[in-house]
């Protein structure tokens, strides 16, 4: 008689699947897990364990960690945003439109809030993927900028700035509250997401404004 190879003391064997809904749930667990311990002291194994799959259905999906990051940075929506800000053309004063693009960056930030405290912290703390990672978005982020003040210029606006510096500056102060609203510095604890996200707004268009009065 033949016998089974797989036997009932084998137990369930997690399920190696390739789908799109594996891959979308794959993401959610990871962006859980490098929350909850950390970018660097999460294992692949990790992942696989929490998902209910094996690490091959992971593999499957995405070739090593740093390449999970970029998918969640993907899945995010970081690099459309990224790019409708590099297609941009100018249909409102100068002043305007940066004010426009703050408020926007600001509420997309804080929208993305544990992913980017992830990406902070974990760079922080000195891993390179991460690092990597943060370095990468904010130098498209200021090429897509000075990209959009060039425009600018050629409108007869900014003459008498430099794109690269205006731009470097205004991703400074809008970064630098987004990470005081992290750190608690700004007293927005009690708030409810919106009502925080119209706070940073203020708070960043009345920085900007005295970089550019009306």
């Amino acid at each position: 008689m033949a016998t089974n190879p797989r036997r009932l003391s084998d137990g369930p064997r997690r399920r190696t699947r390739r789908g799109p809904m594996t891959r979308k749930h794959i993401l959610d667990v990871s962006l859980r897990l490098f929350s909850e311990r950390g970018f660097a002291r999460t294992s692949i194994r990790d992942i696989a364990r929490d998902a209910g799959i094996t690490d091959a259905a992971i593999y499957y999906h995405f070739a090593s960690k740093r390449e999970l990051l970029e998918a969640l940075v993907e899945e995010r929506g970081f690099a459309a945003r990224l790019q409708k800000l590099e297609e941009w053309e100018p249909d409102v004063p100068l002043r305007e439109g940066l004010l426009g693009m703050a408020r926007g960056a600001i509420a997309f930030m804080d929208e993305n809030r544990d992913f980017l405290r992830l990406i902070l912290m974990e760079s922080l703390a000195g891993d390179d993927v991460t690092r990597e990672q943060y370095r990468k978005l904010l130098e498209r982020w200021e090429r897509a900028l000075v990209g959009m003040l060039e425009r600018y210029q050629v409108r007869g606006e900014l003459v008498d700035r430099d794109p690269g510096l205006v731009a470097r500056h205004t991703i400074c102060l809008i970064l630098g509250a987004f990470m005081d609203s992290l750190m608690g510095r700004e007293p927005m604890d009690d708030m409810g997401p919106d009502e925080r996200r119209e706070a940073l707004g203020r708070l960043v268009a009345s920085a900007l404004g005295q970089l550019f009065p009306a």
